[in-house]
């Protein structure tokens, strides 16, 4: 709740980076599309580290970057720089 009053009033002056439990991609949809600049995602890499090294790492990752693209898909955006506020609206209609 507090993301898109910190994105207003930093205004782009500098980058927000956001770190709080993203597990998702479309976790990761909603911190951009509320004005985060970068989604750290710490807990879920540690988890495929200790499951898997590498592998498990890069299957997280895949994972996370699949769903993105799926959430970004069903709200019509095109790359990450067109991710909106108002993208929230339209995934809560579907």
């Amino acid at each position: 709740s507090a993301l898109p009053r910190i994105a207003d009033a930093v205004a782009g002056r500098v980058p927000i980076v956001i770190d709080s439990g993203f597990r998702r991609g479309q976790d990761v949809f909603m911190a951009l599309a509320l004005g985060a600049t970068t989604v750290a995602l710490g807990r879920p890499i540690l988890y495929g580290l200790a499951l898997g090294g590498s592998q498990g790492v890069q299957a997280v990752y895949q994972r996370l970057k699949t769903e993105l693209q799926m959430v970004m898909q069903l709200a019509g955006t095109p790359n990450l720089a067109a991710i909106r506020p108002d993208h929230l609206k339209r995934l809560r209609e579907l």
